[in-house]
């Protein structure tokens, strides 16, 4: 139930404002991509709360501190998902999900340039906290490699391409890169699923962690549709965690 909860108190404002975007003809809405949408986030989450029961790395590796399992049955979730949507329907495929590693030209720079960018304000954010240094080899491995293979694989990859499906519009170019109804949503829904939630049976919300993370959240969108790939997202997504851990 606390799950379930969980899940509305995400999408809720997610749904309002699509509905608002149509209203204003900021963007068109289709209710059956919209569902699919809602319905592939929600395997997406189960997959990396339950699906880790299926994955026995705890057997060969004792100790692990991180989510390790639910991260790789996430990201196995994410590709089933896409190899299944890819066959079912045009308006999934490796272009719309951003998996090439071509790069659109003249983009390179300026999305390195946004990663240095988002990686230095990582930084700064820690040295503000002052929470001290994580240099524990098991979390610098894992945040070298699966915050970015997880997340970006999916919310600027293939949650972006159906969402996209569900709330079309033609967006608006921002130095660069094209900035949809859709890639809004993502972002937002981003913020929220790191800032929102129930403990203790009651909701709560964190403010400063839907800023931070919609703010990252926002950056790298803005890499992925400067660049059409989620190549250096996700490689940019790593860089912001790893770094983070000495500061």
């Amino acid at each position: 139930m606390e799950l379930a909860a969980t899940f509305a108190l995400w999408w809720a404002p997610v749904i309002v404002l699509a509905v608002l975007f149509r209203m204003v003809r900021i963007s068109g809405l289709r209710p059956g991509w919209f569902l699919t949408a809602m319905a592939i986030y929600a395997i997406y989450m189960a997959a990396i709360m339950k699906g880790g029961a299926l994955i026995p790395i705890d057997h060969y590796f004792e100790g692990l501190e991180w989510n390790w399992a639910g991260k790789i049955a996430s990201i196995a979730a994410t590709l089933v998902m896409f190899a299944v949507m890819a066959v079912a329907t045009k308006a999934v495929s490796p272009e719309s999900a951003g998996f090439t590693l071509r790069q659109k030209p003249g983009s390179v720079i300026p999305a390195l340039a946004m990663i240095v960018l988002l990686a230095g304000s990582g930084i700064g954010l820690e040295l503000l906290a002052a929470d001290g240094k994580s240099m524990a080899p098991e979390r610098l491995l894992y945040q070298a490699t699966m915050p970015g293979l997880d997340e970006e694989l999916f919310f600027r990859g293939l949650f972006l391409a159906v969402l996209g499906a569900a709330v079309p519009s033609g967006g608006v170019n921002l130095l660069g890169a094209r900035i949809t109804a859709a890639g809004l949503l993502v972002t937002l829904l981003f913020g929220l699923g790191h800032g929102v939630g129930i403990e203790d049976g009651k909701p709560f919300v964190s403010w400063i962690f839907i800023a931070v993370t919609g703010w990252f959240g926002f950056g790298l969108l803005w890499v992925r549709e400067r660049t059409g790939s989620v190549l250096l997202p996700l490689l940019g997504h790593n860089l912001i965690n790893f770094s983070g851990s000495f500061f």
